[in-house]
């Protein structure tokens, strides 16, 4: 029954809206592991040892989404993704995007056994470092801009 939940809705979770690949730049811009944002590292750190509970709260520490049960309730959805494609693997950052020099957009996919999710990412840069302000999950390979390599 979860696999036709799955399969007759797709997986479209978060904050904000997915940008539409035409509106965006080209995101051929590759970031080193040390350039990508702590508080993103830790969240993904955390799945892989520990569960999407503590990933989601990872990633929402310290940011004005920390303790919103709708972010929280991602990790609800994070389970779904397991229960259809499997254990989580790991990450690539597959493009970003600077909007100014406080506000970066990480386009991800994360590998599981049997397939991928597709994520976006929006981080802040405070000045206690950087933090995650909105977030969208989805199975959709299409719902990741197009100008990607």
């Amino acid at each position: 029954m979860r696999k036709a939940a799955l399969l007759l809705c797709p997986l479209v979770l978060g904050f904000g809206q997915l940008a539409s690949a035409t509106t965006l730049p080209d995101l051929n811009q590759k970031k080193a592991v040390g350039d990508i944002p702590s508080v993103i590292v830790s969240g993904m750190e955390a799945y892989k040892a520990k569960g999407p509970d503590e990933a989601v709260k990872a990633w929402i520490k310290g940011s004005p989404i920390e303790g919103s049960k709708d972010a929280l309730s991602q990790a609800n959805a994070l389970r779904q993704v397991q229960d259809f494609y499997g254990a989580y693997r790991s990450f690539e950052v597959i493009g970003t995007r600077d909007l100014s020099s406080k506000t970066r957009i990480l386009y991800l996919i994360l590998d599981y056994d049997n397939g991928p999710l597709f994520a976006k990412f929006v981080v802040y840069h405070t000045e206690q470092g950087w933090i995650l302000t909105s977030f969208n999950f989805n199975t959709k390979d299409e719902m990741i801009p197009s100008s990607l390599p």
